[in-house]
Protein backbone atom coordinates (compact mmCIF):
# COMPACT_ATOMS: atom_id res chain seq x y z
CA UNK A 1 0.00 0.00 0.00
CA UNK A 2 1.17 3.22 -1.10
CA UNK A 3 1.79 6.01 2.12
CA UNK A 4 1.02 9.37 1.07
CA UNK A 5 3.02 11.87 2.96
CA UNK A 6 0.91 14.31 5.15
CA UNK A 7 1.24 17.78 5.88
CA UNK A 8 2.82 17.24 9.38
CA UNK A 9 4.96 15.04 8.04
CA UNK A 10 6.18 17.00 5.79
CA UNK A 11 6.22 20.23 8.05
CA UNK A 12 8.41 18.21 10.58
CA UNK A 13 10.54 17.14 8.26
CA UNK A 14 11.54 20.64 6.71
CA UNK A 15 11.79 21.60 10.77
CA UNK A 16 14.49 18.47 11.68
CA UNK A 17 16.07 20.11 8.34
CA UNK A 18 16.45 24.16 10.26
CA UNK A 19 17.75 22.11 13.71
CA UNK A 20 20.56 20.17 11.52
CA UNK A 21 21.63 23.30 9.34
CA UNK A 22 21.51 25.27 12.83
CA UNK A 23 23.24 23.02 14.26
CA UNK A 24 26.00 22.42 11.30
CA UNK A 25 26.34 26.22 11.56
CA UNK A 26 26.45 26.55 15.64
CA UNK A 27 29.22 23.73 15.09
CA UNK A 28 30.79 25.30 12.72
CA UNK A 29 30.60 28.64 14.43
CA UNK A 30 32.01 27.08 17.47
CA UNK A 31 35.11 25.45 15.54
CA UNK A 32 35.72 29.02 13.92
CA UNK A 33 35.93 30.44 17.06
CA UNK A 34 37.75 27.46 18.78
CA UNK A 35 40.45 28.42 16.13
CA UNK A 36 40.28 32.25 16.61
CA UNK A 37 40.35 31.67 19.53
CA UNK A 38 43.03 29.57 19.63
CA UNK A 39 45.08 31.31 17.15
CA UNK A 40 44.52 34.77 19.05
CA UNK A 41 45.71 33.36 22.35
CA UNK A 42 48.71 32.12 20.39
CA UNK A 43 49.33 35.40 19.03
CA UNK A 44 48.85 37.26 22.34
CA UNK A 45 51.27 34.48 24.12
CA UNK A 46 53.84 34.95 21.68
CA UNK A 47 53.55 39.10 21.73
CA UNK A 48 53.87 38.63 25.88
CA UNK A 49 56.48 36.29 25.73
CA UNK A 50 58.89 38.84 22.93
CA UNK A 51 57.68 41.59 25.50
CA UNK A 52 59.11 39.91 28.58
CA UNK A 53 62.11 38.99 26.47
CA UNK A 54 62.86 42.54 25.23
CA UNK A 55 62.23 43.93 29.38
CA UNK A 56 64.48 40.70 30.24
CA UNK A 57 67.28 42.20 27.49
CA UNK A 58 66.98 45.76 28.83
CA UNK A 59 67.61 44.73 32.48
CA UNK A 60 70.53 42.58 31.47
CA UNK A 61 71.82 45.77 29.53
CA UNK A 62 71.64 47.75 32.54
CA UNK A 63 73.21 45.46 35.15
CA UNK A 64 76.32 45.17 32.49
CA UNK A 65 76.02 48.83 32.54
CA UNK A 66 76.41 49.39 36.46
CA UNK A 67 79.01 46.52 36.37
CA UNK A 68 81.06 48.00 33.71
CA UNK A 69 80.72 51.57 36.00
CA UNK A 70 81.84 49.27 38.76
CA UNK A 71 84.45 47.26 36.89
CA UNK A 72 85.96 51.42 36.52
CA UNK A 73 86.36 52.26 39.83
CA UNK A 74 88.16 48.93 40.74
CA UNK A 75 90.83 49.67 38.00
CA UNK A 76 91.03 52.57 39.25
CA UNK A 77 91.49 51.86 42.66
CA UNK A 78 93.94 49.34 41.87
CA UNK A 79 96.75 52.31 41.20
CA UNK A 80 95.14 54.85 43.22
CA UNK A 81 95.25 53.53 46.84
CA UNK A 82 98.79 52.58 46.87
CA UNK A 83 101.72 54.43 49.24
CA UNK A 84 103.43 54.71 45.85
CA UNK A 85 101.30 57.15 44.25
CA UNK A 86 100.60 59.21 47.33
CA UNK A 87 104.78 59.32 47.67
CA UNK A 88 104.48 60.67 43.57
CA UNK A 89 101.78 63.52 44.15
CA UNK A 90 103.04 64.52 47.46
CA UNK A 91 106.06 66.82 46.00
CA UNK A 92 106.92 67.39 42.63
CA UNK A 93 104.86 65.48 40.05
CA UNK A 94 106.66 63.05 38.49
CA UNK A 95 104.87 63.00 35.33
CA UNK A 96 106.84 59.95 33.71
CA UNK A 97 105.78 57.60 36.59
CA UNK A 98 102.30 58.99 36.63
CA UNK A 99 102.12 58.20 32.93
CA UNK A 100 103.04 54.82 33.59
CA UNK A 101 101.41 53.56 36.47
CA UNK A 102 98.15 55.73 35.50
CA UNK A 103 97.59 56.47 31.71
CA UNK A 104 99.34 53.44 30.12
CA UNK A 105 98.68 51.11 33.06
CA UNK A 106 94.82 52.15 32.78
CA UNK A 107 95.20 51.85 28.65
CA UNK A 108 97.26 49.01 28.44
CA UNK A 109 95.75 46.19 31.17
CA UNK A 110 91.91 47.64 31.60
CA UNK A 111 91.16 49.18 28.02
CA UNK A 112 90.60 52.85 29.57
CA UNK A 113 90.54 55.77 26.58
CA UNK A 114 91.09 58.58 28.58
CA UNK A 115 92.57 58.98 31.86
CA UNK A 116 93.29 62.47 33.82
CA UNK A 117 95.60 62.83 36.81
CA UNK A 118 94.78 66.30 39.37
CA UNK A 119 97.46 66.90 41.95
CA UNK A 120 96.25 67.82 45.43
CA UNK A 121 96.07 71.42 44.54
CA UNK A 122 93.38 70.86 42.07
CA UNK A 123 95.33 71.44 38.78
CA UNK A 124 94.90 68.56 35.78
CA UNK A 125 98.82 67.53 35.45
CA UNK A 126 98.22 64.60 33.38
CA UNK A 127 96.29 63.98 30.76
CA UNK A 128 96.23 60.34 28.42
CA UNK A 129 94.37 59.15 26.07
CA UNK A 130 95.30 55.60 24.61
CA UNK A 131 98.39 55.12 26.74
CA UNK A 132 99.93 58.22 25.23
CA UNK A 133 100.40 61.73 27.11
CA UNK A 134 98.22 64.16 25.30
CA UNK A 135 97.97 68.81 25.44
CA UNK A 136 94.81 69.01 27.82
CA UNK A 137 93.26 71.55 24.66
CA UNK A 138 92.65 68.27 22.73
CA UNK A 139 90.79 66.78 25.43
CA UNK A 140 89.19 70.16 26.47
CA UNK A 141 85.09 68.57 26.13
CA UNK A 142 85.72 65.68 27.64
CA UNK A 143 87.93 67.85 30.80
CA UNK A 144 85.14 70.19 30.85
CA UNK A 145 82.34 67.43 31.02
CA UNK A 146 83.79 65.83 34.03
CA UNK A 147 84.55 69.42 36.13
CA UNK A 148 81.76 69.20 38.09
CA UNK A 149 82.40 65.65 39.21
CA UNK A 150 85.82 66.48 39.74
CA UNK A 151 84.70 69.07 42.39
CA UNK A 152 82.24 66.75 43.77
CA UNK A 153 84.72 63.82 44.91
CA UNK A 154 87.26 66.89 46.09
CA UNK A 155 84.64 68.06 47.93
CA UNK A 156 83.52 64.84 49.69
CA UNK A 157 86.79 63.51 50.34
CA UNK A 158 87.83 66.76 51.84
CA UNK A 159 84.97 66.08 54.22
CA UNK A 160 86.27 63.18 55.41
CA UNK A 161 89.58 64.85 55.19
CA UNK A 162 89.88 64.50 59.74
CA UNK A 163 89.45 61.37 60.13
CA UNK A 164 92.72 58.69 60.42
CA UNK A 165 91.15 56.43 57.30
CA UNK A 166 93.35 54.19 54.79
CA UNK A 167 92.97 52.23 52.13
CA UNK A 168 88.89 51.99 50.77
CA UNK A 169 87.73 53.19 54.15
CA UNK A 170 89.21 56.91 52.86
CA UNK A 171 88.89 56.83 49.39
CA UNK A 172 86.22 58.56 47.42
CA UNK A 173 84.74 56.92 44.45
CA UNK A 174 81.82 58.19 41.50
CA UNK A 175 80.94 56.63 38.57
CA UNK A 176 79.04 58.72 35.57
CA UNK A 177 78.30 59.25 31.89
CA UNK A 178 79.02 62.12 30.43
CA UNK A 179 78.71 63.25 26.51
CA UNK A 180 81.78 64.98 25.44
CA UNK A 181 81.17 66.63 21.97
CA UNK A 182 79.72 63.64 19.90
CA UNK A 183 81.11 61.14 22.26
CA UNK A 184 79.36 59.14 25.48
CA UNK A 185 82.00 58.26 28.15
CA UNK A 186 81.34 55.95 31.47
CA UNK A 187 83.43 57.77 33.44
CA UNK A 188 84.91 56.48 37.25
CA UNK A 189 86.26 59.13 39.77
CA UNK A 190 88.94 58.00 42.67
CA UNK A 191 91.07 59.88 45.02
CA UNK A 192 94.51 58.34 45.48
CA UNK A 193 94.64 57.60 49.10
CA UNK A 194 97.68 55.63 51.27
CA UNK A 195 97.24 51.83 52.02
CA UNK A 196 97.91 52.25 55.54
CA UNK A 197 99.47 54.10 58.23
CA UNK A 198 102.71 53.53 57.58
CA UNK A 199 102.66 56.66 55.08
CA UNK A 200 101.44 60.47 56.02
CA UNK A 201 98.20 61.72 54.43
CA UNK A 202 98.76 64.57 52.27
CA UNK A 203 96.87 67.58 52.92
CA UNK A 204 94.14 67.05 49.97
CA UNK A 205 93.66 63.86 48.37
CA UNK A 206 94.65 64.05 44.38
CA UNK A 207 91.92 63.06 41.75
CA UNK A 208 91.58 60.44 39.08
CA UNK A 209 89.61 60.41 36.39
CA UNK A 210 89.41 57.31 33.57
CA UNK A 211 86.86 56.57 30.87
CA UNK A 212 85.98 54.36 27.93
CA UNK A 213 83.51 55.10 25.45
CA UNK A 214 80.54 53.99 25.16
CA UNK A 215 81.31 51.95 21.88
CA UNK A 216 83.26 49.51 23.99
CA UNK A 217 80.04 49.16 26.29
CA UNK A 218 78.16 48.44 23.15
CA UNK A 219 80.58 45.60 21.97
CA UNK A 220 80.31 44.07 25.69
CA UNK A 221 76.33 43.88 25.47
CA UNK A 222 76.82 42.33 21.81
CA UNK A 223 79.63 39.94 22.73
CA UNK A 224 78.78 38.76 26.48
CA UNK A 225 74.75 39.34 26.37
CA UNK A 226 74.54 38.14 22.65
CA UNK A 227 72.39 41.57 21.93
CA UNK A 228 72.38 41.72 18.20
CA UNK A 229 73.74 45.09 16.76
CA UNK A 230 73.13 47.57 19.58
CA UNK A 231 73.44 50.99 18.29
CA UNK A 232 73.44 54.49 20.28
CA UNK A 233 70.93 57.06 19.43
CA UNK A 234 69.67 59.94 20.31
CA UNK A 235 66.50 59.75 23.28
CA UNK A 236 62.78 59.33 21.89
CA UNK A 237 60.06 57.33 22.36
CA UNK A 238 60.69 53.20 22.01
CA UNK A 239 58.03 50.43 20.66
CA UNK A 240 57.22 47.57 22.88
CA UNK A 241 58.92 45.59 20.35
CA UNK A 242 62.56 47.51 20.31
CA UNK A 243 65.05 46.89 22.76
CA UNK A 244 66.25 49.91 24.37
CA UNK A 245 68.28 51.04 27.71
CA UNK A 246 68.40 54.62 28.35
CA UNK A 247 71.64 56.25 28.68
CA UNK A 248 71.42 59.18 31.47
CA UNK A 249 74.04 61.52 33.10
CA UNK A 250 74.33 63.63 36.17
CA UNK A 251 71.30 65.35 36.73
CA UNK A 252 69.29 62.53 35.17
CA UNK A 253 70.11 64.63 32.06
CA UNK A 254 69.17 62.27 29.13
CA UNK A 255 72.30 61.62 26.96
CA UNK A 256 71.13 59.24 24.07
CA UNK A 257 69.55 55.91 24.17
CA UNK A 258 71.00 52.30 23.17
CA UNK A 259 68.45 50.74 20.82
CA UNK A 260 68.27 46.89 19.21
CA UNK A 261 65.87 44.85 17.88
CA UNK A 262 65.39 41.97 20.39
CA UNK A 263 65.14 38.44 20.14
CA UNK A 264 61.41 37.36 18.99
CA UNK A 265 60.98 33.42 20.71
CA UNK A 266 57.75 34.51 20.65
CA UNK A 267 57.55 34.92 17.49
CA UNK A 268 59.75 32.04 15.90
CA UNK A 269 57.31 29.73 18.16
CA UNK A 270 54.16 30.74 16.32
CA UNK A 271 55.96 31.13 12.87
CA UNK A 272 56.86 27.57 13.72
CA UNK A 273 53.31 26.61 14.52
CA UNK A 274 51.70 27.58 11.30
CA UNK A 275 51.30 24.44 9.78
CA UNK A 276 49.71 23.30 12.68
CA UNK A 277 47.38 26.40 12.87
CA UNK A 278 46.50 25.12 8.84
CA UNK A 279 45.92 21.99 10.72
CA UNK A 280 43.44 23.40 12.64
CA UNK A 281 41.45 24.64 9.68
CA UNK A 282 41.27 21.34 8.20
CA UNK A 283 40.76 19.22 11.38
CA UNK A 284 39.12 21.55 13.49
CA UNK A 285 38.07 20.56 17.04
CA UNK A 286 40.87 17.33 16.57
CA UNK A 287 43.17 19.78 16.30
CA UNK A 288 42.17 22.41 18.94
CA UNK A 289 42.47 19.25 21.25
CA UNK A 290 45.60 18.43 20.38
CA UNK A 291 46.57 22.04 20.76
CA UNK A 292 44.94 22.48 24.49
CA UNK A 293 46.23 18.61 25.23
CA UNK A 294 49.97 19.87 23.69
CA UNK A 295 49.59 23.02 26.19
CA UNK A 296 48.52 21.26 29.10
CA UNK A 297 51.54 18.37 28.49
CA UNK A 298 54.24 20.81 27.76
CA UNK A 299 53.11 22.63 31.39
CA UNK A 300 53.16 19.34 33.19
CA UNK A 301 56.78 18.52 31.37
CA UNK A 302 57.89 21.92 32.93
CA UNK A 303 56.56 20.71 36.22
CA UNK A 304 58.46 17.27 36.02
CA UNK A 305 61.57 18.98 34.83
CA UNK A 306 61.35 21.37 37.83
CA UNK A 307 60.51 18.74 40.36
CA UNK A 308 63.42 16.81 38.66
CA UNK A 309 65.85 19.47 38.99
CA UNK A 310 64.65 19.82 42.63
CA UNK A 311 65.31 16.01 43.46
CA UNK A 312 69.00 16.88 41.06
CA UNK A 313 69.77 19.24 43.35
CA UNK A 314 68.91 17.21 46.36
CA UNK A 315 70.88 14.31 45.34
CA UNK A 316 73.68 16.20 44.82
CA UNK A 317 74.07 18.02 48.15
CA UNK A 318 73.77 14.66 49.69
CA UNK A 319 75.91 13.33 47.43
CA UNK A 320 78.39 15.72 48.70
CA UNK A 321 77.72 15.37 52.03
CA UNK A 322 77.89 11.47 51.80
CA UNK A 323 80.96 12.31 49.63
CA UNK A 324 82.84 14.32 52.53
CA UNK A 325 81.48 11.67 54.98
CA UNK A 326 83.13 8.72 53.06
CA UNK A 327 86.11 10.75 52.48
CA UNK A 328 86.78 11.14 56.45
CA UNK A 329 85.68 7.89 57.16
CA UNK A 330 88.34 6.01 54.58
CA UNK A 331 91.30 8.57 55.35
CA UNK A 332 90.38 6.91 59.71
CA UNK A 333 91.01 3.48 57.99
CA UNK A 334 93.92 4.42 55.71
CA UNK A 335 95.64 5.84 58.95
CA UNK A 336 95.71 3.21 60.98
CA UNK A 337 97.39 0.62 58.39
CA UNK A 338 99.90 3.42 57.35
CA UNK A 339 100.84 4.19 60.69
CA UNK A 340 101.73 0.40 60.95
CA UNK A 341 103.34 0.52 57.88
CA UNK A 342 105.64 3.87 58.76
CA UNK A 343 105.90 1.90 62.34
CA UNK A 344 107.79 -1.00 60.69
CA UNK A 345 109.95 1.37 58.50
CA UNK A 346 111.27 2.42 61.63
CA UNK A 347 112.00 -0.92 63.00
CA UNK A 348 113.72 -1.74 59.94
CA UNK A 349 115.99 1.36 59.61
CA UNK A 350 117.16 0.10 63.19
CA UNK A 351 118.25 -2.95 61.72
CA UNK A 352 121.68 -3.90 59.65
CA UNK A 353 120.94 -2.38 56.06
CA UNK A 354 123.17 -2.34 53.32
CA UNK A 355 123.16 1.84 51.90
CA UNK A 356 121.03 0.29 48.65
CA UNK A 357 118.21 -0.59 50.62
CA UNK A 358 118.75 1.68 53.35
CA UNK A 359 118.11 4.51 50.67
CA UNK A 360 115.11 2.23 49.16
CA UNK A 361 113.40 2.34 52.79
CA UNK A 362 113.89 6.32 52.92
CA UNK A 363 111.90 6.46 49.91
CA UNK A 364 108.98 4.04 51.72
CA UNK A 365 108.87 6.48 54.40
CA UNK A 366 109.03 9.54 52.48
CA UNK A 367 106.40 8.20 50.61
CA UNK A 368 104.08 7.10 53.49
CA UNK A 369 104.54 10.29 55.59
CA UNK A 370 103.62 12.22 52.38
CA UNK A 371 100.71 10.20 51.90
CA UNK A 372 99.79 10.58 55.87
CA UNK A 373 100.55 14.20 55.79
CA UNK A 374 97.72 14.00 52.81
CA UNK A 375 94.71 12.44 54.57
CA UNK A 376 95.44 14.49 57.87
CA UNK A 377 94.50 17.32 55.63
CA UNK A 378 91.70 15.79 53.87
CA UNK A 379 90.55 14.60 57.69
CA UNK A 380 91.00 18.68 58.50
CA UNK A 381 89.14 19.34 55.66
CA UNK A 382 86.24 16.97 56.84
CA UNK A 383 85.91 18.11 60.28
CA UNK A 384 85.98 21.53 58.58
CA UNK A 385 82.74 20.93 56.88
CA UNK A 386 81.31 19.46 60.30
CA UNK A 387 82.22 22.52 62.12
CA UNK A 388 84.27 20.53 64.93
CA UNK A 389 87.62 22.61 64.23
CA UNK A 390 87.32 24.95 67.48
CA UNK A 391 90.42 27.43 68.11
CA UNK A 392 92.44 27.72 71.38
CA UNK A 393 93.68 30.62 71.23
CA UNK A 394 97.01 31.16 73.69
CA UNK A 395 99.89 33.82 73.87
CA UNK A 396 102.03 33.75 70.50
CA UNK A 397 104.53 35.48 69.37
CA UNK A 398 103.48 35.78 66.20
CA UNK A 399 107.37 37.50 64.66
CA UNK A 400 108.68 34.20 65.61
CA UNK A 401 106.19 31.96 64.51
CA UNK A 402 106.61 33.66 61.05
CA UNK A 403 110.32 33.19 60.74
CA UNK A 404 110.47 29.91 61.87
CA UNK A 405 107.58 29.19 58.96
CA UNK A 406 110.62 30.45 56.83
CA UNK A 407 113.36 28.37 57.95
CA UNK A 408 110.94 25.11 57.55
CA UNK A 409 110.26 25.99 53.81
CA UNK A 410 113.76 27.50 53.21
CA UNK A 411 115.45 24.03 51.80
CA UNK A 412 112.35 23.41 49.33
CA UNK A 413 112.32 26.70 47.86
CA UNK A 414 116.25 26.43 47.56
CA UNK A 415 115.76 23.36 45.84
CA UNK A 416 113.54 24.85 43.84
CA UNK A 417 115.97 27.68 42.95
CA UNK A 418 113.87 30.06 44.61
CA UNK A 419 114.23 33.33 47.22
CA UNK A 420 111.84 33.06 50.43
CA UNK A 421 112.27 35.75 52.07
CA UNK A 422 109.88 36.49 55.69
CA UNK A 423 109.72 40.03 56.89
CA UNK A 424 107.98 40.71 60.19
CA UNK A 425 106.93 44.30 60.93
CA UNK A 426 108.02 46.19 64.57
CA UNK A 427 104.23 46.09 64.83
CA UNK A 428 103.87 42.48 65.37
CA UNK A 429 106.52 42.10 68.45
CA UNK A 430 105.27 40.85 71.43
CA UNK A 431 103.07 37.72 72.10
CA UNK A 432 99.31 37.90 70.52
CA UNK A 433 96.36 35.84 71.84
CA UNK A 434 95.03 33.53 68.77
CA UNK A 435 95.37 29.57 68.09
CA UNK A 436 99.41 29.28 67.37
CA UNK A 437 98.60 25.79 65.76
CA UNK A 438 95.84 27.08 62.97
CA UNK A 439 97.73 30.22 61.84
CA UNK A 440 100.90 28.05 61.39
CA UNK A 441 99.02 25.07 59.42
CA UNK A 442 96.85 28.19 57.15
CA UNK A 443 100.12 30.31 56.50
CA UNK A 444 101.88 26.64 55.72
CA UNK A 445 99.66 25.88 52.96
CA UNK A 446 99.56 29.26 51.67
CA UNK A 447 103.85 28.95 51.37
CA UNK A 448 102.86 25.07 49.96
CA UNK A 449 101.07 26.62 47.45
CA UNK A 450 103.03 29.49 46.05
CA UNK A 451 106.57 27.31 46.44
CA UNK A 452 104.63 24.77 44.30
CA UNK A 453 103.10 27.01 41.65
CA UNK A 454 106.44 29.35 41.32
CA UNK A 455 109.24 28.50 38.93
CA UNK A 456 111.68 30.96 39.28
CA UNK A 457 112.13 34.40 41.55
CA UNK A 458 111.17 34.34 45.00
CA UNK A 459 108.17 33.90 47.78
CA UNK A 460 107.72 36.07 50.17
CA UNK A 461 105.78 36.19 53.74
CA UNK A 462 104.82 39.46 55.27
CA UNK A 463 103.10 39.91 59.07
CA UNK A 464 101.99 43.34 59.91
CA UNK A 465 99.70 44.66 62.88
CA UNK A 466 97.15 47.12 61.90
CA UNK A 467 94.84 48.37 64.63
CA UNK A 468 93.42 44.96 66.22
CA UNK A 469 93.88 42.85 63.46
CA UNK A 470 97.04 41.03 62.23
CA UNK A 471 97.49 40.77 58.26
CA UNK A 472 99.67 37.95 56.56
CA UNK A 473 100.94 38.54 53.24
CA UNK A 474 102.18 35.56 51.13
CA UNK A 475 103.43 36.99 47.98
CA UNK A 476 104.77 35.04 44.97
CA UNK A 477 106.07 35.93 41.20
CA UNK A 478 104.98 32.75 39.78
CA UNK A 479 102.17 32.25 36.68
CA UNK A 480 99.84 33.93 38.24
CA UNK A 481 95.52 32.88 37.80
CA UNK A 482 93.15 33.63 35.41
CA UNK A 483 90.22 36.12 36.87
CA UNK A 484 87.98 33.20 35.87
CA UNK A 485 89.39 31.09 37.98
CA UNK A 486 89.60 33.19 41.37
CA UNK A 487 85.74 32.75 42.28
CA UNK A 488 86.33 29.03 43.10
CA UNK A 489 89.87 28.98 44.22
CA UNK A 490 89.41 27.83 47.53
CA UNK A 491 86.93 25.62 46.85
CA UNK A 492 87.66 21.80 47.84
CA UNK A 493 89.93 19.53 45.40
CA UNK A 494 90.36 22.59 43.06
CA UNK A 495 93.24 23.52 41.38
CA UNK A 496 93.79 26.63 39.07
CA UNK A 497 95.59 23.87 36.21
CA UNK A 498 92.75 21.33 36.73
CA UNK A 499 93.51 20.04 32.91
CA UNK A 500 94.72 16.03 32.93
CA UNK A 501 98.35 17.50 31.99
CA UNK A 502 98.58 19.97 34.50
CA UNK A 503 102.38 20.38 35.43
CA UNK A 504 101.86 20.71 39.14
CA UNK A 505 101.02 18.06 41.60
CA UNK A 506 98.82 18.88 45.03
CA UNK A 507 95.63 17.51 45.81
CA UNK A 508 93.78 20.73 45.84
CA UNK A 509 92.56 21.00 49.34
CA UNK A 510 95.64 23.60 50.89
CA UNK A 511 93.67 26.44 50.40
CA UNK A 512 90.73 25.56 51.54
CA UNK A 513 91.93 24.55 54.87
CA UNK A 514 94.15 28.06 55.20
CA UNK A 515 90.58 29.55 54.47
CA UNK A 516 88.52 26.84 56.83
CA UNK A 517 91.31 27.58 59.82
CA UNK A 518 91.60 31.03 59.58
CA UNK A 519 87.73 31.75 59.72
CA UNK A 520 87.38 29.08 62.05
CA UNK A 521 89.46 32.21 64.19
CA UNK A 522 87.32 34.32 63.33
CA UNK A 523 89.39 36.23 60.09
CA UNK A 524 89.72 36.26 56.04
CA UNK A 525 91.35 35.36 53.60
CA UNK A 526 91.86 37.28 50.04
CA UNK A 527 93.30 36.62 47.11
CA UNK A 528 94.59 38.83 44.31
CA UNK A 529 96.63 37.71 41.09
CA UNK A 530 97.29 38.90 37.81
CA UNK A 531 98.22 36.22 34.59
CA UNK A 532 101.94 36.11 34.08
CA UNK A 533 102.88 38.90 37.28
CA UNK A 534 102.18 36.63 39.98
CA UNK A 535 99.70 36.04 43.03
CA UNK A 536 99.29 37.45 46.70
CA UNK A 537 97.00 35.92 49.40
CA UNK A 538 96.21 38.25 52.52
CA UNK A 539 94.69 37.41 56.12
CA UNK A 540 93.71 39.30 58.25
CA UNK A 541 93.06 37.97 61.90
CA UNK A 542 91.81 39.45 64.66
CA UNK A 543 94.07 38.96 67.92
CA UNK A 544 94.67 41.16 70.99
CA UNK A 545 98.11 41.70 72.06
CA UNK A 546 98.65 40.15 75.90
CA UNK A 547 101.89 40.92 76.69
CA UNK A 548 105.97 41.04 75.29
CA UNK A 549 107.95 38.92 73.52
CA UNK A 550 111.74 37.04 74.96
CA UNK A 551 114.34 38.70 72.67
CA UNK A 552 114.36 37.56 69.23
CA UNK A 553 117.27 34.57 68.17
CA UNK A 554 120.09 35.31 66.40
CA UNK A 555 119.19 32.99 63.88
CA UNK A 556 115.41 34.92 63.86
CA UNK A 557 117.36 38.23 62.95
CA UNK A 558 119.12 36.86 60.51
CA UNK A 559 115.92 35.33 58.66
Amino acid sequence: MEVVPTPDMAGRTTSERKDLRRIVAITLAALTLVIAGAAGLMTYAAAGIDRVQAEKERQLAQVRLDRTLEGLIENINSSAIWNDSVISLAGRPDLEWLQINFGDYYADFMGHAVTLVYDRHGDLILTSRDSEPVDPASERAFIDAVAPLVAEVRRQAAAKHDRPRVSFDASVNQTALVSAGADIYLVGLGTVVREDLTQPRLDNDPVIVSAKPVSEFLGALEKDLAIVSPTLTEAGPSRDNQGYLVLEGPGDVVLGQVRWTPDRPGFSVLKGAAPAVGGLILLLAAAAMALFLRVRGIVRRLEENELDLTEARDRAEGANIAKTRFLGVMSHELRTPLNGVLGMAEILAMGDLDAKQRSQLGVLKQSGESLLALIERILTVARLEKGELVPDPVGVDAADLIHSLAVAHRPTAERAGLTLVAAADDSIEGLWRLDGDYLRQALGHLLDNALRHTSRGSVKLEARAIGSELEFRVADTGAGIAPSRLPDLFGKFVQADDSATRAKEGAGVGLTLARGLIEAMGGSVRAMSTPGMGSIFTIHLPAERVGTAAAAPAERQAA
